[in-house]
Order: structure tokens, then sequence, then C-alpha cells
């Protein structure tokens, strides 16, 4: 059998710590999953289940527009992409990205705002 060379008190106290942090990983990871990275709040569910149809995440969280530049990209995307009709849905997920993934939250203006985009996204092949 194995002894352990610390003292009784802090041996409990160093499993609690570790089940702790365990815990709180498990957590952040299942608040990740959940949102697939995006943040939480209202118009999320919406935003992942009519974006996430046609790619990833990684492209709303990387661009932050303000609410009309958002309403031009949905637009193009209709017209250019085949993006379905959103209906009322179109308001909510405006609302959604203009305050998770709005220019204030990075300074910056335009879809592409990233300069490795080109990179990023590689043309889709269908």
């Amino acid at each position: 059998m194995v002894r352990s060379k610390l003292p009784g008190k802090l041996r409990v106290k160093f499993i609690l710590l570790a089940g702790l942090m365990l815990l709180a990983s498990d957590l952040a990871a299942k608040e990740e999953m959940d949102y697939q990275g995006l943040p939480p709040g209202a118009g999320v569910d919406l935003v992942l289940e009519n974006c996430t149809a046609c790619h990833s995440t990684d492209i709303i969280r990387k661009n932050h527009m303000s609410r009309e530049a958002w309403d031009k990209t949905i637009t193009w995307m209709q017209e250019k992409q085949g993006l379905w009709e959103l209906g009322k849905d179109r308001q909510i997920i405006l609302d959604y990205l203009s305050k998770a993934q709005g220019v204030e939250k990075n300074k910056a203006v335009g879809r592409r705002n990233n300069p490795m985009y080109e990179f990023d996204y590689k043309p889709n092949p269908l």
C-alpha cells in the first residue's frame, strides 16, 4: 500500500482543489460545446440552426460588423449562396450578431477584418 507523505488536512485540500478544477474545466468545455465557441445570448440557437448548416462558427467569430453590415452579409448569402428566407428569425439573428459580434467588440469594420481570412476559409468545393 502506498502512503501519501502529505498531512491529512493538506491531502483533503489537495483532493478538493483537484476536484474543483476538474469540475470547472468540464463546465467550461460544456459551454464551449453548447454554443460552438459563440457567446451565449438570446438568438444564439437561431444562429447555430441557420448559419452552421453551411459554415462553421469560426467564420462568425472572426468577423465583427455593424448591424447593417451583418444585414448586407445575410442578403448576400441569400442572393449568392442559397441561404433560405429567414422570416421573423432574421431580426433575432441580427440582434444577436450585432450584440455578440458587433463592431464595438473589435473596433474593426468589414466582412474580412482578419488578414488571414483567405487562408482560413478555402473556397467551397460545391
